[in-house]
């Protein structure tokens, strides 16, 4: 019985000691280029973006977009990072951009992405890039797990 015990504490601890992990999806989008970021833990993900309150302006009030953007992806690429780690970067920057200004090529859904990026640890451009530039160059800077 003592043997036992001490396997189940040791497997109690391995399983303590393992990292919860959750994945970054960072995708273009069909038709009007843009940017939004997927976050996924376990079997729930949700959905994450920028873009202008008035549709199509190109500066003006933004907004933080959460709705569900899986019709229109065009191309992705995918991370696999800490739970802790991705919860704290997606919830920064969607406070940091809740009443931002959006001024397309400066502060807007590609630099929204690259800041949810930036906060989880990847190597980030500085510059700010087309939707589809920005993940070719996260493909080549970085690890991931999924490009298409």
């Amino acid at each position: 019985m003592a043997g036992r015990a001490v396997v189940l504490l040791l497997s109690h601890r391995v399983a303590q000691g393992r990292r919860r992990m959750a994945q970054l999806t960072i995708i273009t989008e069909t038709g009007m280029f843009h940017s939004a970021c997927r976050c996924t833990w376990g079997q729930t993900a949700g959905w994450w973006g920028f873009k202008p309150r008035t549709h199509r302006a190109p500066a003006g009030p933004g907004m933080v977009d959460t709705s569900d953007r899986s019709a229109f992806v065009n191309h992705l690429i995918s991370f696999q990072l800490d739970d802790t780690v991705l919860r704290k970067a997606i919830d920064k920057v969607a406070a940091d951009y809740a009443a931002a200004t959006y001024v397309l090529g400066v502060k807007d859904c590609v630099s929204f992405s690259a800041d949810v990026a930036r906060q989880a640890g990847l190597s980030v451009p500085a510059v700010n890039l087309t939707p589809y530039g920005f993940i070719g160059v996260l493909a080549v800077w970085n690890s991931f797990t999924d490009w298409k």
